[in-house]
């Protein structure tokens, strides 16, 4: 356990010297900010954004970005902290440590899914800034509760589906093929409308709950609500099978 939490915490060291760290929260500062000035009229035009100006709609504004833009997002996120090893030739060396490749892989997953926790919950908070700042019709403590169980649990979603791009980035050995897999979910949700399988399509989930593709869907069945923890589970079992028994040389 001691030897566990000792690698979680050299991937943390990690994570917070690289630029990735940095870009990522000044992202999640910005991106919220810039879009409340928008949606309140402050700067450029409303006739984007659907719906009543008001909090409601402004939580749902931030659960469409999130839905779409977290897949790109997080799922960089998850193939810097794999790929990185293979690009910069590290993985025979983190691998040399007295600690089982299971415990390498887990302390790899759960930074990066803790790093996208955050940059969600800061993103929101902002969010919520800015509607104060602007003052937004609708702005209450209940609102922004109610605004926030439905952003959570897209947020979740979307880490979920962001874990498989783990396992492409440990068998792509690099940052390429995870990006190109995030790109082919990406067109894949997009071409499931089209298909009639939408609601069938994990990485589609989010962004039919958030109301992106339009109206929001709150009578999916249980099978497409579960699909993207599914594809998350899937994904964690790849990657630690594939640090476990793949051949690392």
């Amino acid at each position: 356990m001691n030897q566990w939490l000792s690698a979680l915490w050299v991937e943390i060291l990690k994570l917070r010297r690289s630029r990735l760290y940095w870009i990522s929260l000044t992202t999640s500062i910005l991106l919220p900010v810039m879009i409340g000035l928008v949606f309140s009229g402050w700067i450029g035009s409303q006739d984007a954004f659907e719906g009543e100006i008001n909090l409601p709609g402004f939580m749902k504004e931030l659960g469409i970005v999130i839905s779409m833009g977290g897949l790109i997002g997080f799922g960089f996120v998850f193939s810097w902290m794999f790929g990185r090893e293979y690009s910069d030739r590290t993985v025979k060396d983190l691998l040399a440590l007295p600690l089982s490749r299971y415990g390498v892989a887990a302390a790899k997953l759960t930074v990066a899914a803790a790093l996208c926790a955050v940059l969600a919950v800061l993103v929101f908070i902002v969010g919520c800034l800015t509607a104060w700042l602007v003052q937004l019709d609708g702005l209450s403590f209940d609102a922004i509760t109610h605004g926030f169980s439905g952003y959570a649990r897209i947020c979740l979603m979307v880490i979920c589906l962001s874990i498989p791009v783990a396992w492409m980035a440990s068998r792509g050995r690099g940052y390429l093929t995870p990006l190109g897999f995030v790109l082919l979910t990406i067109v894949v949700a997009q071409f499931g409308g089209a298909l009639g399988i939408v609601e069938y399509i994990p990485w589609a989930i989010p962004g039919l709950l958030s109301g992106a593709s339009g109206e929001a869907s709150t009578h999916l069945e249980l099978l497409s609500r579960m699909l993207p923890y599914l594809t998350g589970g899937i994904g964690v079992a790849g990657t630690l099978a594939w640090w476990r028994y793949a051949d690392q040389t």
